[in-house]
């Protein structure tokens, strides 16, 4: 059986950090808390802030809020780079 060397890592050597789209709203806030202001702002999920976030999960919150498909993709795909890539975040 071969290794797979497709296997994304951080430039910090360790393993990248995928997020679930089943997360719950509430649980992503609490373990990846830099991802509100992105999430508010950037992709109009303000649920993130709302008693529901204890329910919905980040598909589902995308859902209501009219990203599907490929900007679900994209926005995965964003929220991935903030939390594995700090770094190069900008500072306020």
């Amino acid at each position: 059986m071969e290794e797979d060397n497709s296997i994304k890592k951080r430039k910090d050597g360790k393993p990248w950090i995928s997020l679930d789209p089943k997360i719950k709203m509430s649980d992503l806030t609490i373990t990846y808390p830099e991802l509100i202001e992105p999430l508010t702002y950037d992709y109009g999920l303000h649920c993130v802030n709302c008693m529901i976030a204890e329910f919905d999960t980040l598909e589902e919150g995308a859902v209501i809020h009219g990203i599907e498909g490929e900007d679900f993709t994209d926005m995965i795909k964003d929220l991935e780079d903030i939390i594995n890539n700090p770094d190069e975040q900008e500072l306020d």
